[in-house]
């Protein structure tokens, strides 16, 4: 093939050139400017319906729920490098403290709270910025104007990167991305620089390598993509000491985050990855990876063909490999895909590196090299992704140099280049709309993934959040029933029993705003699913805490999904007529979760069910003491009113209004009764010095007898 001046690309054995080589043309620098405002421009008009997306699906639990992002301080920040990514709601075994540090720029100091537009003008201006590098990139590598700008803009626009972009929590990826491209041309820099210029080189590639793999874990691909390079130009390339220096660069601070990482996730809890999650977890070595090799194609197809995307591809969106005619369809294609890249090399290495480049990126994600947090996600793609679009461009041109039928065949290149931007912009436009909220997103994932139980369960919980008074708790019900239809022939112990609990809680909801006609068949259906709750929720409990004593780290408190499942039991139990099993239900829930107050509120319901009020205050009593919930204070006085304050002394007019009067001898009681279990529950969910100060409070301001309270902490 010979090369041609149109299209740039020709096959090549050397390495690319330098930009010192390729001479000077007067109207570079402004080719070069209009093509950097192109990209810009088709950009933002891509994502320009961005910026109303709120905060959907993972950035409500890693942004709203995020103490460390609220206010800027040094122990915030403290907070942010001694703790994981999920810290404080929990645990995955990710350590990203750059990425939470953005998260408090915009919340704390630029003010953005819970308003998203500036956190997607954030993102998106970092994903320019990623455009202008592939361009760049492109440039030096690829040595033709028009394909550089074409794989630039085939990606700027991708609709599956809309996870990375749209996705406020997508800026983990942005700023990764950001890291390696820019890092990778520092590199090639350095390695021919000289003086202060290598030196400027290499303190920005260890900056930016530093800044990558704090943002996310697989920016570490940065060390396949050099190698790789220089593998592929090895005898071409005579940069021994930049070499040696860049490396350096390269593996000092990835060596430091190593540490950094293994300290803190040493003093964590060991992370979770829930089989529903990912199945690859739960299965045998050879079945996760030929599993994993099936997924290839699907997301070779969602590269080139982004018509049918998805949020979410747990269980069951993927099922496990079983050497079905599917399966072997999948394999074979990853077999030819090999083949062909493989022989990229003789034909053309600068495909033949892009292709290296998808490869590399995408290994940390792939659960090929071990298992991850899902099974398939459409923002693994968005650095491999470059290599597979750049390679796309690279064929095309080089078809018209084997296939000129006609003189006009050059030109239906960039026609139909133009056409595709045009297409995938128009498609990333449509789908930020899904990425408005929740419900939109469920609706959206079910439609693409209909198999997801994961879609369903949001699609329910968006549903009911939608509506305050849940007038559609059918439409919640019959969605959360088709989650529970999916995940109900899996074993307790490879279950969740989240998507149990919420579907109990919709029944509980429903017969409760059904007060006046209660339906038995309800109640027992909430029993019904709320027992499969705690089965696989003390399932996986119980090989949680074997992993925390292999490890050494003790056994922690019952899981606060259990406790919410036993007081929903009790609600149901009670509402059966069984007051027995309510007791023990409530009596549960109180244990493994003390300082929740619809606990103590949910115990009262039982004992007065059993016609035991004063015990009813009791619970209520110590409720306050330890929670300090105003409502159980007014549940309280609620009691006092019914008739067991004989002698009208319970409650005085206060300052603030009805108050509980501590002078009044059957408040002292009740108060006292308290004493011993409040400091007892103190003792196992906070400091010790917490537990005296409330005993002495007991003794000094209410006058409580010591003895139950020594029997509890001694002086």
């Amino acid at each position: 093939m010979k090369p041609t001046k149109k299209s740039g690309i020709e096959p090549q054995k050397h390495g690319p050139r330098s930009p010192q080589a390729s001479g000077r043309d007067p109207s570079r620098f402004k080719k070069l400017l209009i093509a950097v405002l192109a990209l810009c421009a088709i950009t933002l008009l891509a994502f320009s319906n961005s910026f109303q997306a709120g905060f959907t699906l993972d950035s409500k639990g890693i942004l709203l729920d995020d103490p460390r992002v609220r206010e800027a301080t040094p122990q915030n920040i403290d907070l942010i490098f001694q703790h994981t990514y999920w810290w404080p709601t929990g645990e995955s075994g990710l350590y990203r403290p750059l990425t939470t540090l953005t998260y408090l720029f915009n919340y704390a100091v630029l003010g953005n709270a819970n308003h998203s537009a500036v956190y997607h003008w954030i993102n998106l201006i970092l994903h320019i910025c990623n455009v202008l590098l592939v361009f760049a990139l492109a440039l030096r590598l690829v040595r033709g104007f028009w394909p550089s700008v074409f794989i630039a803009a085939l990606w700027a626009v991708h609709p599956v990167l809309t996870e990375s972009v749209t996705n406020i929590v997508g800026r983990a990826d942005l700023l990764a991305g950001f890291a390696l491209l820019s890092g990778f041309m520092l590199y090639l820099k350095s390695t021919e620089a000289t003086g202060s210029v290598r030196l400027i080189c290499l303190a920005g590639l260890a900056a930016v390598t530093a800044v990558g793999i704090f943002s996310k874990e697989s920016a570490v691909a940065i060390v396949g993509v050099v190698a790789c390079y220089e593998l592929i130009w090895w005898r071409e390339r005579k940069h021994d000491r930049g070499l040696l220096f860049g490396w350096i660069a390269i593996l000092v601070p990835i060596v430091a985050m190593l540490y950094q990482r293994s300290v803190v996730l040493a003093a964590s809890p060991p992370a979770e990855f829930p089989f529903t999650d990912n199945p690859l977890v739960g299965a045998d070595f050879w079945t996760a990876r030929l599993t994993a090799l099936a997924t290839i194609p699907r997301y070779l197809w969602l590269t080139l063909w982004p018509a049918k995307l998805s949020s979410d591809y747990s269980y069951a969106a993927i099922p496990l490999a079983h050497g079905s005619v599917q399966d072997g369809i999948a394999w074979a294609i990853v077999a030819v895909v090999i083949a062909v890249v493989v022989a990229l090399y003789r034909w053309n290495r600068v495909a033949f590196f892009m292709a290296c480049f998808a490869a590399v990126t995408f290994a940390p994600t792939s659960n090929l090299l071990f298992p991850i947090g899902a099974t398939m996600a459409e923002r693994f793609l968005y650095l491999p992704s470059i290599g597979v679009l750049a390679c796309l461009v690279m064929l095309l041109y080089a078809s018209t140099e084997r296939l000129t039928i006609t003189s006009a065949m050059p030109a239906l290149v960039p026609v139909a280049l133009c056409v595709i931007v045009c297409g995938f912009a128009v498609r990333t436009w449509v789908r930020n709309q899904d990425w408005r909220d929740d419900l939109a997103m469920a609706t959206a994932t079910i439609r693409s993934t209909p198999n997801s139980a994961k879609a369903h369960k949001l699609m329910a919980h968006s549903l009911f959040d939608s509506d305050a008074s849940h007038s559609n708790i059918d439409q919640v019900i019959a969605e959360a029933e088709k989650a529970l239809a999916i995940l109900d022939p899996l074993p307790d112990s490879r279950n969740t029993p989240d998507a149990y609990l919420w579907a109990g809680f919709y029944y509980v909801t429903k017969n409760e705003l059904q007060a006046q006609n209660h339906d038995k068949e309800g109640y027992q259906r909430a029993r019904q699913i709320l027992e499969r709750c705690l089965a696989i929720g003390q399932a996986g409990q119980t090989a949680y805490n074997r992993r925390l004593e292999a490890q050494g780290a003790g056994i922690p408190s019952a899981s606060p999904i259990l406790a919410e499942a036993h007081r929903l039991l009790s609600a149901t139990y009670l509402r059966l007529g069984d007051t027995d099993k309510a007791s023990q239900a409530a009596g549960n829930a109180l244990s493994g979760d003390v300082l929740n107050p619809e606990g103590y509120r949910r115990m009262a319901d039982v004992l007065l069910a059993n016609h035991r009020a004063e015990e009813a205050a009791v619970v209520l009593m110590r409720g306050m003491f330890i929670t300090s919930d105003l409502g159980l204070r007014q549940d309280l006085m609620n009691v006092y009113r019914s008739g067991i304050d004989s002698q009208k002394c319970a409650i005085v007019a206060g300052p603030n209004g009805p108050a509980i009067n501590p002078a009044c001898e059957l408040v002292h009681e009740h108060i006292c009764a308290a004493a011993a279990d409040t400091i007892r529950a103190r003792l196992a969910v906070g400091p010790r010095d917490v537990a005296r100060t409330q005993k002495k409070t007991f003794l000094r301001d209410y006058g409580c007898p010591a003895g139950p309270l020594d029997s509890v902490l001694p002086d």
